[in-house]
């Protein structure tokens, strides 16, 4: 069993799967509905957001994505196929030395949220 938390779009959450389970719906990925899994590590203790996940619409590349903590520690890489994104999330899950070498990861840029419009009494 791998210490992970697993949430699709479909809104299913499974804990501690095996490898087989996690490559399963990774490999399912790709329909309207069902395009992406998140995985977070079980009460791993640290602070800061954790986590690797994935998104695959149609016959288009796996788009992936893992987070150490905080925005400037998030980074992303597309892989061709399903077995290379198993593969690189069951190596992050169990915390093995240099799971994430051999791919080019590249910062991700997320757009901040629009501040609030100030409110306006009127009189």
């Amino acid at each position: 069993m791998l210490p992970i938390t697993v949430n699709t779009e479909p809104g299913e959450v499974r804990s501690g799967i095996d490898a087989e389970e996690l490559a399963r719906l990774i490999g399912r990925l790709g329909a309207d509905g069902d395009r992406f899994v998140v995985v977070e590590r079980i009460a791993d203790g640290r602070e800061g957001d954790h986590y690797i996940q994935t998104w695959h619409e149609g016959d288009g590349p796996y788009e992936v994505e893992f987070r150490e903590g905080s925005a400037e520690r998030h980074f992303g890489v597309r892989m061709a196929d399903a077995e290379e994104v198993v593969a690189v999330f069951v190596a992050w899950a169990r915390g093995a030395e240099g799971w994430a070498d051999g791919y080019d990861w590249e910062p991700v840029e997320l757009e901040a949220e629009p501040e609030p419009e100030p409110e306006v009494m009127e009189r």
